[in-house]
């Protein structure tokens, strides 16, 4: 037998106004150390969905390699790129707006600044400790569920993280920008390039023992190397195998020092195949026969935790 309950208007007006806040667009800054995206999106019921992203390239870890800071003339550029995101949120209705710095701006001896200026355009931001990356990185990933194992790849740093009752958590300064112009850049022989990358990643990984024996490897940023070096268009929940992975640099490490000098200079390859070492190196280290990709952001995880604060 079917029951049905009547509710009071009270009751249907709380039932909507849950309904509608769980569904809410929140709007999110993510200021990486090369690019700062702004996403609207939301979560629930363990879905993230997306509404829009734009991107915009500051490079402020140029910044901080080269003086140790963030110039003036980037602060003003931070200033206006973030004028417009704050209008742009509030022209679509997404609210709150909040902001995630991540290497770069911890590392830079003026990133509180940054702050600052976030702050007088309208913009709650936060630059996050390594700790508080890596609990965004796993939110990212895992979507809030416990027995994941989440690497993500930034431009500066790397960070490798997992939960089961407690988050584990390890950063590396091994991001992709960092390690292209250390191993790869001025190198002629792609084997031994790629050998020497693989020694530093395994000496990371034996660090990290909490990543194994986890349900799940899911990679963050590693959308454009699928996409370069693998040819894959449709990135989202896609499972590329260790083998697949493992044949490609093999294929890479066949090359010639001329054949790899043309290879370095194709679109995107900076970005791509230090981030196909890692994939690679990391999966087999921690004993995964596959590796599961998510196109989204770090600053998705500042949607994901809110949604999650008001249940």
């Amino acid at each position: 037998m079917v029951r049905f309950v009547r509710l009071s208007p009270f009751a249907l007006v709380f039932l909507l106004m849950r309904s509608l806040a769980a569904e809410a667009d929140m709007c999110a800054i993510d200021m990486g150390s090369n690019s700062v995206r702004r996403i609207v999106g939301s979560f629930a019921n363990g879905r993230y969905a997306q509404r829009s992203m734009e991107v915009h390239t500051l490079s402020v870890g140029d910044d901080v390699t080269r003086y140790g800071r963030i110039t003036d003339a980037r602060l003003a550029e931070i200033e206006r790129t973030l004028t417009a995101f704050k209008n742009a949120c509030d022209k679509d209705g997404a609210a709150p707006i909040v902001a995630v710095g991540t290497a770069a701006y911890r590392q830079a001896s003026n990133g509180r600044r940054v702050a600052e200026i976030a702050g007088k355009v309208g913009i709650s931001m936060e630059i996050a400790t390594e700790r508080r990356e890596s609990e965004l990185a796993y939110l990212v990933g895992s979507l809030g569920q416990d027995g994941v194992a989440v690497i993500d790849n930034g431009s500066r740093s790397i960070e490798l993280t997992s939960k089961d009752s407690a988050l584990r958590y390890r950063v590396v300064d091994l991001g992709y920008r960092v390690a292209y112009e250390r191993f790869f850049a001025n190198a002629r022989d792609a084997s031994a390039a790629v050998e020497a990358f693989r020694r530093e990643l395994e000496r990371v990984a034996s660090a990290a023992p909490f990543m194994k024996g986890k349900k799940t490897l899911v990679g963050i940023e590693l959308g454009e190397m699928a996409a370069a070096v693998l040819e894959i268009a449709d990135i989202e929940g896609h499972a590329i195998a260790l083998g697949v992975l493992k044949q490609k640099l093999d294929e890479i490490r066949l090359m010639t020092p001329e054949a790899f000098e043309a290879f370095k200079k194709k679109k995107d390859i900076d970005r791509a195949l230090p981030r196909l070492v890692v994939a690679s190196t990391l999966a087999e280290a921690f004993g995964y026969s596959e590796i599961v990709l998510t196109v989204r952001e770090l600053g998705t995880g500042l949607i994901i935790e809110a949604a999650m604060k008001q249940h």
